[in-house]
């Protein structure tokens, strides 16, 4: 998937070989994902600044035209813990090792996992 748009500070190689395969919108469930949202960005009530931010756990395939762009509900906390959780059982599924900026992030918002 090509980077659409806002430079989004993810390390796009890791991001790109992890969901290689995956194509499916993890908002809408359907084909064809073409970017990656930040699921806490600075637009998110959640948001806390910092590097972390950058951490593949953060990561969202969706669709750029008519499920990112424009969607109010993205940032709603319970939209957000979803959205968390369906990348975390993915990058489990995948066996992927959470690197340094993984594991900050992770901690830093161990409360929307439920911990």
């Amino acid at each position: 998937m090509k980077n659409k748009g806002l430079n989004n500070r993810f390390d796009m190689g890791r991001l790109n070989s992890i969901f290689a395969f995956h194509y499916k919108c993890l908002w809408c469930d359907k084909a064809g994902a073409d970017c990656f949202h930040h699921i806490i960005s600075a637009s998110s009530p959640n948001y806390k600044e910092g590097e972390f931010n950058s951490s593949i756990l953060n990561a969202c395939p969706i669709h750029n035209h008519g499920c990112h762009l424009y969607n109010s509900e993205l940032h709603n906390t319970e939209n957000e813990k979803m959205l968390l959780k369906k990348v975390l059982k993915i990058l489990a599924l995948e066996s992927v090792g959470m690197n340094d900026l993984d594991r900050e992030f992770f901690y830093i918002y161990r409360e929307l996992y439920g911990y």
